[in-house]
């Protein structure tokens, strides 16, 4: 069994692990430390072949883990991200972390869908059966009716683990990749859970002694292919042009919506950024709890399909 195959459960069990393994100063650290050293001595240096030569090592070991088909892609760049940062282990916590949020609201989706299904199979089953028992149905409609009446709700409950299972293992085509990110509501989630985690690659490159163009940079590419990432390159190139990163992330509305706790006296711009990225990742957890709620009882929408079918019959 490849590592494509584990739940999302294992698959949090999976990086815990693998950052235990890594805290400390095991090899892994040392050679990543020096590939990172020399990269950074190389830039400031301009000696550019030199820090892609550096860089390239890095490159290497990804190639390898990619091969080796044991992670996905966006995995591979989040820790490829964590290697040029000398901070695989916070990558691997942060993966984990994800891992667990999404079992989280997969498992409060579940517990708040069964009302509305008891009532979606309430009026799904009793309708046909008052048909018949009023004698304006016989028993083949009604079986009909009933079965007609249950296939769009099932593909309806079946739509969020099978859009997330087909996304992450990437069967989901491009163009339907893209149209999710603009579904109303859950599509601001999403954008707002990927700026989360560009604000967390940002604060990584940062801590790294990264300047922040590079930072910038750096948290952009390592994004996945969503249509988050050319606004991730656009706030890149508005900083690199000139603009504060401050004043370019509100004309990137980005943070749209976010509210920033105040800082203490004496915060610095590191304090700032952090907060920044605390208080976009609890509006990610407000939203998703509210869709948690919220989406099971899309599934009475059908009720008018199912009285028009049962209508038809009559």
């Amino acid at each position: 069994m490849e590592l494509h195959d584990l739940s999302t459960q294992h698959r949090a069990k999976l990086f815990s692990a693998l950052s235990e393994q890594q805290t400390g100063d095991s090899d892994w650290d040392q050679v990543f430390a020096l590939m990172r050293h020399g990269q950074q001595v190389a830039e400031r240096a301009d000696l550019g072949d030199l820090a892609d030569q550096f860089a390239a090592g890095q490159d290497l070991v990804i190639d390898e883990l990619k091969k080796g088909g044991q992670f996905y892609d966006w995995e591979l760049q989040f820790m490829q991200l964590g290697m040029a940062t000398g901070a695989l282990s916070a990558v691997y916590d942060r993966i984990a972390a994800h891992y667990r949020l999404l079992g989280a609201f997969l498992d409060e989706l579940r517990k708040n869908l069964l009302l509305p299904v008891l009532i979606m199979l309430s009026v799904v089953v009793g309708l046909p059966v008052m048909g018949v028992l009023q004698g304006t149905m016989s028993h083949y409609q009604a079986a009909g009716n009933v079965l007609l009446a249950l296939i769009p709700g099932v593909l309806l409950v079946c739509a969020v683990p099978l859009t997330l299972v087909s996304y992450r293992s990437g069967w989901l085509p491009q163009p339907l990749r893209r149209a999710v990110f603009h579904l109303p509501g859950v599509g601001n989630l999403l954008a707002r859970y990927q700026t989360f985690h560009f604000l967390s690659h940002l604060n990584l490159c940062v801590a790294a002694g990264f300047s922040v163009t590079q930072a910038l940079k750096q948290s952009a590419r390592r994004m996945p292919s969503t249509p988050m990432k050319s606004r991730f390159l656009s706030l890149y190139k508005a900083v690199s042009q000139g603009s504060k990163l401050s004043a370019a992330l509100q004309q990137s509305r980005l943070i749209r919506g976010v509210t920033v706790p105040s800082l203490e006296a004496g915060a610095t711009a590191q304090d700032a950024q952090l907060a920044l990225t605390r208080a976009v990742y609890e509006d990610c957890v407000a939203q998703a709890a509210f869709w948690t709620r919220a989406m099971p009882w899309l599934l009475l929408a059908l009720l008018p399909y199912v009285a028009l079918i049962n209508a038809w019959s009559l």
